[in-house]
This record gives C-alpha cells, sequence and structure tokens, in this order.
C-alpha cells in the first residue's frame, strides 16, 4: 500500500541522527550538518519512511541506497531535469548517501546524481 501523497501536518524532524527517520520534514543541507556532527561525511545505514525531504541540494547516491515508493517532485514532465551527470572523478557540494532506504518519502527541490548506473537507474524510474 503507497504512503503517497503524504497529506499530514508539516512535522519538523527534531533528531537527524536516529536510524530510522520517520513521518517527518527534514531539509537535506540540515541532515548533512547533523551527519558532519559526527565526522561521518557520509550518510550510511539509515531509512527514512513517510518523510518530505526538501533542498535545495543535490543527493549524491552511491551503493546501497534504494528508493521504494517514492516521489521525486515534479520534474516538470522529465526526469531529465531531476538528474545532474557529474563530469569529474568527485561530486563536491552534494550531500552523500550510502547504505539507505527511502521508503514513501516525497521529494522537493532535490536533484539527484551518481555514478552512469544510478543516473541511468534514475531517468529509468521516473517521477
Amino acid at each position: 500500500m503507497s504512503r503517497l501523497p503524504i497529506l499530514r501536518e508539516v512535522r519538523i524532524a527534531t533528531d537527524l541522527s536516529a536510524p530510522l527517520i520517520q513521518d517527518v520534514d527534514l531539509n537535506l543541507f540540515d541532515l548533512h550538518v547533523a551527519n558532519h556532527g559526527h565526522n561521518l561525511g557520509i550518510v550510511a545505514g539509515r531509512t527514512f519512511r513517510g518523510c518530505r525531504i526538501q533542498g535545495p541540494a543535490v543527493m549524491l547516491v552511491s551503493a546501497g541506497v534504494q528508493f521504494d515508493d517514492c516521489s521525486f517532485g515534479d520534474p516538470d514532465g522529465d526526469m531529465r531535469n531531476l538528474v545532474l551527470r557529474p563530469t569529474g572523478a568527485r561530486a563536491l557540494g552534494t550531500v552523500p548517501f550510502r547504505d539507505t532506504l527511502f521508503e514513501g518519502c516525497e521529494f522537493y527541490n532535490v536533484g539527484f546524481t551518481g555514478s552512469e548506473d544510478v543516473v541511468n537507474m534514475l531517468l529509468s524510474v521516473g517521477s
């Protein structure tokens, strides 16, 4: 059963370090800052369920990241508007994720990038 669309009232996340973040709203930059406080540099081993996730930000999707029943936002009819291809060996200025599950989440004003395989997977998913 789909969790989308998320129709609940806004509920701002208070604990951005929890392994399970559920039914809250968060900004990717705030998550990145909270994560860097632990000197991790990458968001890993987390589950986000029923969350509204907003930018502006670019998410670097790497190994073990899964999207299940998610809305990537309004790409104005073209998912390519949300996906960026890195042209160098690194994607600096992004919020990196690894081994993370997004279940029934909605993304707002978030761009996505990663390896060529990740980019192709995102383009095949649609919004």
